[in-house]
């Protein structure tokens, strides 16, 4: 599930990422240059990636076993692909910005706590068969899923190109993004996230993996409430326009 981050931390990360996608703004002038070294990024991937994954294979208890499941080695596969495809997005990763509500970084402590257990239980519990889905097949299906909310989580990555960070920042010459996947919902990358957490729960067969996809809903929904306070603040009307025009934060038709 690393695909969320470039970290992990769970890293997105946006974050198996988990890193997190800030404001949806990208800036008024397409003239103007932000240089990010894609090496950089690469290293901040693979840093935040590597862990997550020797987590997993540490819950299973047995690396030669594991990559013997071509489901499971398929998340890993999908894991460094996205880490790979996050260093040229141009992201700027912990980068503050023009201007950064610093009042929301709490939530990286239940989100390491989260990403810890996330990565060693499912893969552990799939191993001694306990809290399982049966059969293959919901391992394939997982994998498809995963793959789906990666592609979503990377692709906004790109969208947003530097304004993308782990924390919320606004950077210099912003306007508002509202087109692309944030047509449809107001946080997209968090839409991502969340359908690849499911999917990576589902490729260890893991009822429990899937609890606690849905308790990442929790600090997830106030992260999102703590970068739309902070857009409203910064844009008023404008963001209040957007907020009207689409109507989901996170879940077509549901949230």
């Amino acid at each position: 599930m690393p695909i969320l981050y470039p970290v992990s931390a769970f890293q997105h990360p946006g974050s198996l990422t988990l890193r997190f996608l800030c404001p949806s703004i990208k800036p008024q002038t397409s003239h103007i240059k932000h240089s990010v070294h894609p090496i950089k990024n690469l290293a901040f991937a693979v840093g935040g990636t590597l862990p997550f994954l020797a987590l997993v294979v540490w819950g299973w208890g047995d690396w030669t076993t594991f990559f013997s499941n071509p489901a499971r080695t398929g998340v890993i596969i999908l894991a460094f692909a996205g880490g790979i495809a996050y260093a040229f997005s141009g992201s700027s990763g912990l980068g503050i910005g023009h201007r950064e509500d610093p009042s929301s970084r709490w939530i990286f402590v239940p989100l390491i706590i989260i990403a810890v257990t996330f990565a060693w239980l499912p893969p552990h519990l799939d191993r001694l068969n306990r809290w399982t889905i049966d059969g293959d097949t919901v391992r394939y299906l997982g994998l498809i899923i995963t793959a789906i909310g990666g592609f979503v989580r990377v692709a906004t990555v790109f969208e947003l190109g530097h304004r993308f960070s782990i924390l919320v920042v606004l950077q210099p010459d912003h306007r508002l993004k509202t087109d692309g996947f944030y047509r449809f919902v107001r946080h997209p990358s968090y839409f991502g996230m969340l359908l690849a957490m499911a999917g990576w729960a589902l490729v260890f067969r893991s009822i429990v993996g899937l609890l606690i996809t849905a308790a990442m809903c929790v600090p997830i929904v106030a992260r999102i409430w703590a970068e739309e306070d902070f857009l409203v603040r910064e844009f008023g009307e404008q963001y209040r326009a957007y907020q009207q025009h689409t109507q989901w934060r996170l879940l077509p038709c549901i949230y």
